[in-house]
């Protein structure tokens, strides 16, 4: 027994106090027979290795209740010992909450691999609802995400590893889309603004936001607009609007601004030279040996 008490330290296996999460008591478990199926241990050992790791409160319940699971001259045995161990830290209510988050879970922002390792963690909590190999399978595409399950549903698949599987494949192939998506219309090798094609005029086209207007632009580190180069702070991105520098609109550009014409036809014509002014001009340069 000293021996196997040595190797089985070696392993480092948890202790347990009795206190936190029912969860906690569920995974000290099932490490516990982690170890037990590596030492060979048998049914006698378990129950004397366990005991060995209890601390504080969970000590002090078994020295209480030991010999009421276990009277003088029965042989203890594993199973009984989790019985009795689960009556007290794994209570029916909370199983009864484990079971509902079983049912109530849904793969949500986590990958297949992740969905697939917590619903076979909760399953352990309703093991008669994933009895039947097709309830299993269902329970299982029913909380993938939509772009994970449409693909899926025509398919009818039955089988739990097949289901799992395919559901893997076409994760994989949307991670490699959207990775090759994001390399083509990142990059600025042609001059253009994330890949955005311009439009006639060489204005760029930007989609709206949800509210119908046109973003603020945002400036670099250097506090220059990332569209225009320019330094507007806050202010909207007339080249991102794809608008007039000169007036703000749309439709033009500042070369073909209407304000700019008007402005330039209210100018007041130059003043006639006079004639006087003109002859004086070309004596003067008579005088200093210049031709007109």
């Amino acid at each position: 027994m000293h021996d196997l008490v040595e190797h089985f330290l070696k392993l480092k296996p948890p202790k347990f106090t009795g206190t936190g999460d029912p969860e906690v008591a569920t995974r000290w478990i099932e490490e516990l027979k982690k170890a037990f199926e590596l030492l060979k241990c048998s049914e006698k050992e378990k129950v004397t290795l366990a005991v060995y790791q209890m601390q504080g409160v969970a000590s002090t319940w078994w020295r209480a209740t030991g010999r009421e699971v276990f009277p003088e001259g029965i042989v203890p045995v594993w199973n009984a010992f989790v019985r009795a161990f689960n009556d007290k830290y794994f209570s029916n209510c909370a199983k009864q909450l484990k079971m509902a988050e079983f049912m109530r879970l849904r793969q949500g922002p986590m990958i297949v691999d992740q969905y697939k390792a917590t619903s076979a963690k909760l399953s352990q909590y309703a093991p008669r609802l994933i009895q039947d190999p097709e309830e299993k399978a269902m329970r299982f595409i029913d909380g993938l995400q939509p772009e994970l399950k449409d693909p899926l549903v025509p398919f009818d698949i039955k089988n739990y590893n097949e289901l799992y599987g395919r559901a893997q494949l076409i994760e994989k192939n949307l991670n490699e889309r959207a990775a090759a998506s994001r390399l083509r219309f990142g990059s600025n090798k042609e001059g253009n603004w994330f890949g955005k094609k311009p439009m006639y005029g060489g204005r760029y086209q930007v989609p709206p936001n949800r509210k119908g207007g046109f973003g603020k632009s945002t400036p670099n580190q250097n506090g220059a607009c990332r569209f225009c180069g320019r330094r507007h702070g806050t202010a909207p991105c007339y080249i991102r609007m794809g608008a007039c520098y000169e007036c703000g609109q749309q439709g033009h550009l500042a070369r073909d601004c209407p304000r700019k014409q008007r402005q330039t036809q209210q100018l007041p014509p130059p003043p006639p030279l006079q004639l006087g002014q003109n002859m004086g001009v070309c004596a003067a340069d008579r005088t200093t040996g210049w031709t007109n």
